[in-house]
């Protein structure tokens, strides 16, 4: 796996099906066409957002500095056979919370089901915990969404607590890199 910074672009390359980088405004169509899906935006909060909208989230992701704080870092997930972006994952990094960081993902149903996404959040951990430095992370998700809380519980990720209908898990860069032998 390599970590390549270039520019302000971070890419993260692995040896599989999936790179995981930062948004560029080409990605727009590819974005539209998953972010408003039923079957991706069934749970999470807020509606999808317009063509605008998404405009404006992808060149701000793209400059984003990849240390600022009190922002959600979205990256996108590149499908190297299709060449085309099938997915994103992303970490919130609140000054209140030195290092650590919420994270999350969404991908097109075209996709699911086949592994990408564990793929990408493989790679994707790696560099939160490589290279931006976190101690841990943590990501949440409604009971009823199975797919979600059985990916973070593949990933290695610890059930930490239920309310309601929510789950939080959590996964500390030791428990990471013991997973990893």
């Amino acid at each position: 796996m390599t970590f390549v910074s270039w520019l302000g672009e971070v890419i993260v390359v692995g040896a599989g099906r999936v790179v995981v980088r930062r948004f560029v405004g080409g990605d727009l169509q590819d974005f539209l066409a998953y972010q408003g899906e039923p079957v991706v935006r069934r749970y999470l909060p807020g509606a999808a957002m317009s063509a605008e909208q998404a405009r404006d989230y992808l060149a701000g992701q793209a400059v984003l500095d990849e240390h600022a704080l009190d922002a959600w870092h979205g990256f996108a997930v590149q499908h190297l056979a299709d060449d085309r972006v099938i997915g994103d994952v992303g970490v919130w990094l609140a000054s209140d919370r030195p290092g650590a960081g919420d994270v999350g993902f969404q991908f097109h149903p075209g996709y699911h089901g086949q592994g990408y996404a564990y793929e990408a959040m493989r790679l994707f951990l790696t560099y939160v915990f490589d290279s931006l430095g976190l101690s841990q992370v943590t990501a949440g998700c409604e009971t009823a969404n199975s797919s979600s809380w059985g990916l973070m519980e593949r990933l290695g990720m610890r059930r930490l607590g239920e309310t309601g209908q929510s789950l939080r898990y959590g996964l500390t860069r030791e428990q990471w890199a013991a997973s990893a032998d």
